[in-house]
């Protein structure tokens, strides 16, 4: 648990890194792909509603002090968005690769919905159709583009450690013969 907690925390600076300043230089029409939103997402899909949530709320968090004026919107977006997509954890399946992108389709889709309404409306710039055709529309193409790359990664690496949990579990559990009778003792305990 804590091992898979580091290994979260490492995804999320690499992710922060990649989302402010790889993508920053690889703008297309002008906008750069919510790597956050395709971690989270991912994770979501991958681990569940609790680690996706707190993912969420730790990536929000970031972004919150580092660029936004209002500390706390951005971790609430995410942990929601994140809570939210963890519920697609009862279907996940480590070969399917469509459904995930679909996922963080959606996901990108409401994050901007959720910030045009937070960010343009508040402020009195009702122009929907403009903020859709310039930068949602634009921005979840490319975050999907990008995640069929950086999904593959995500899933790879949990699968590993999957597979490293399963074998200390395998390993902490021996049959001890004692008498004719089976006992399982557990080291550690």
């Amino acid at each position: 648990m804590i091992f898979k907690s580091i290994v979260i925390l490492i995804e999320i600076i690499i992710s922060y890194l990649l989302q402010t300043s790889v993508f920053t230089g690889l703008r297309l029409a002008d906008v750069v792909p919510d790597v956050f939103i395709i971690l989270i997402s991912s994770l979501g899909y991958i681990a569940g509603p609790n680690f996706a949530a707190v993912t969420g709320f730790v990536c929000g968090l970031i972004l919150d002090l580092t660029f936004g004026g209002l500390v706390g919107v951005f971790a609430l977006i995410y942990t929601v968005i994140g809570f939210v997509c963890g519920f697609s954890n009862r279907i996940y399946d480590h070969e399917d690769y469509t459904l995930p992108l679909f996922i963080i389709g959606l996901s990108e889709l409401a994050y901007n919905i959720l910030y045009y309404l937070l960010f343009y409306v508040l402020k009195g710039n009702l122009d929907f159709a403009y903020f859709s055709i310039r930068y949602l529309l634009p921005r979840v193409i490319y975050t999907v583009l990008v995640s069929v790359v950086l999904y593959r990664l995500l899933n790879f690496n949990y699968n590993i450690f999957e597979k490293i949990d399963r074998h200390k579990k395998d390993k902490s559990e021996e049959v001890i013969d004692f008498k004719g009778f089976d006992f399982i003792g557990r080291r550690g305990l």
